[in-house]
């Protein structure tokens, strides 16, 4: 059930697109690249992916937390599932094991579906000891629909340009990382798509070497990890 809830959640954050463009002002875009790049830059990319997932820089945990806690609004779900799933991801890139595989799933499957992906908690252990990790977890739908509540009861509006569009975005171009960024089954960089995702979209270098700080001159996410929390500038300036 939890999954068809997620699923719903995601098709509202597509639809948000059609009420922002029909009423979007020019600010309410800033506001939306802003959460934007809070809920995918800083939380999925920076925390989800490459704190949570592969220890690439060390911060307090507190921030970790802090920062953790914006990616749960680019309903993507809970970090423990998706911390696993990535992990898996890695162990099995590009087989029949690989759960978000374009190549044996097919394009749409990963762009659209991939919450239907089998989470095997053994990948993400140490969240799942973790209290803020398991309470994320349990409550992941509750505090999306609190959140929807508080924003509604200032601005209907702001459920839009604050909440859904970006995470929308976030949703869709994360995804598509996953589903063009392999392609006959070997990992392979997209410039623009790099652009746009604040670095991810570098992926075949990611593949390369998962623990990398910075994949490439312009991925900005690495440049922050650089900037405040790592010292070994090893980074691919490609």
């Amino acid at each position: 059930m939890q999954i068809y809830l997620i699923l719903f959640f995601q098709a509202i954050a597509y639809l948000a697109l059609v009420p922002m463009l029909l009423y979007g002002d020019w600010y309410h875009y800033i506001i939306a690249f802003t959460m934007y790049f809070l809920y995918n830059g800083i939380g999925m990319i920076m925390t989800y992916h490459r704190l949570l997932s592969h220890r690439v820089f060390e911060c307090p945990k507190w921030l970790e937390y802090v920062m953790a806690s914006l990616a749960t609004f680019s309903i993507t779900g809970s970090a423990i599932t998706w911390v696993a799933m990535h992990r898996k991801h890695h162990r099995y890139t590009d087989t029949e094991k690989d759960p978000h595989s374009p190549d044996y799933l097919g394009w749409w499957r990963v762009q659209f579906l991939t919450a239907f992906a089998p989470i095997e908690g053994k990948y993400a252990v140490e969240l799942m000891r973790d209290k803020f990790y398991k309470f994320q977890h349990k409550y992941y739908l509750h505090i999306l629909s609190a959140f929807s509540i508080l924003l509604i009861s200032v601005d209907p509006f702001a459920l839009i340009y604050i909440f859904l569009f970006p995470a929308g975005s976030t949703l869709f171009f994360g995804t598509l990382v996953l589903s063009t960024c392999h392609k006959d089954c070997k990992p392979r960089n997209i410039f623009w798509l790099g652009i746009i995702t604040f670095g991810d979209a570098f992926h075949k270098v990611h593949h390369q070497d998962a623990r990398m700080p910075r994949l490439h001159k312009y991925d900005l996410v690495g440049y922050i990890i650089e900037k405040f929390f790592v010292h070994d500038k090893t980074a691919v300036l490609g």
